[in-house]
């Protein structure tokens, strides 16, 4: 069947990337596919330029028309409505629902994920590349609240700096099993990928420096509501370092007893903004049942 007979939909671009950069990476962050899934319709032949397919590596002009036919067993991925918090030319900030993936991975190919749904209702990232354009900072897909993305590559490069530097702020509403006994503490162990449960991460010999601080803000019912600051940003930090001191997160499938839905909130969010340098803070309102346990109900 030839590429003009195949079924399903298409879409027509003029390419205003960077000059040298690969279409299948630049196309990945337009369409909110991953860059695997554009490289198999480049290979399929439904992505052309000026009327010609072509393969992932090609590097088009400036301007140039391009042309991608979706057959109808290759679709895009699907939008769910992401609520934003503020949105200027040079940042978006989200709050992120419970259950939608930052971007794709292992076992989620062809699922929706934050990127791909503001993608697809308009909103322009930049930075990062392929299905993690804008990306500066992640959450765990069981994790809601307040995040950052880069809309412009100035504000990629410098919300990233701000990050590396730990110059961002971030507190999290956690909801932990048992009553916890110090009012204040500061949790210290690196993290690094448990070498016996691939999909687990763990403080281990050789892993990278991770530093939480906790309060309490609540407890009872055999339960503890804390706010919690991440002063370094690795994988499942804060759910691998509660549970390290008997105190996981309520819901957690991995670290915990994975009883209902996870715990943990990103709650507040504070970083320079990258074009005027003046400090800014967001955040986005906690689930009802952490809401509750703040109010005292």
């Amino acid at each position: 069947m030839s590429t003009k007979e195949r079924k399903g939909s298409e879409k027509t671009f003029r390419f205003d990337g960077k000059r040298g950069e690969r279409l299948d990476r630049w196309l990945a962050s337009r369409l909110g596919l991953s860059r695997a899934q554009v490289q198999r319709l480049m290979h399929q032949g439904l992505v052309m330029v000026e009327g010609d397919p072509v393969l992932p590596s090609f590097r088009p002009k400036e301007g140039a028309l391009i042309r991608v036919l979706f057959p109808q067993e290759v679709p895009p991925k699907r939008a769910v409505k992401v609520p934003i918090l503020y949105e200027d030319d040079m940042i978006v900030v989200v709050d992120k629902p419970a259950g939608l993936a930052v971007h794709s991975g292992a076992g989620r190919e062809g699922e929706p994920t934050l990127v791909s749904s503001l993608l697809a209702r308009g909103v322009r990232l930049a930075g990062g590349g392929g299905d993690r354009v804008g990306v500066v900072h992640r959450l765990d897909a069981d994790t809601t609240g307040v995040m950052v993305l880069a809309k412009t590559e100035e504000a990629f490069r410098s919300l990233v700096d701000q990050f590396q530097r730990r110059a961002v702020v971030k507190e999290y509403l956690a909801l932990v099993e048992g009553e916890v006994e110090p009012e204040r503490g500061v949790i210290e162990g690196p993290i690094g990928r448990d070498p016996y449960r691939p999909r687990w991460m763990g403080i281990v010999e050789g892993g990278k420096e991770a530093i939480t601080e906790f309060a309490v803000l609540r407890r009872g019912k055999g339960r503890t509501l804390l706010l919690v600051r991440p002063k370094t940003g690795r994988t499942h930090q804060i759910r691998v370092h509660l549970s390290s001191i008997g105190h996981p997160v309520v819901g957690d499938p991995l670290y915990g007893r994975g009883e209902g839905r996870l715990m943990l909130h990103s709650w507040k969010l504070s970083f320079r903004h990258p074009r005027t340098g003046e400090k800014v803070s967001f955040s986005a309102p906690p689930p009802a049942e952490l809401r509750r346990w703040l109010e005292g109900a």
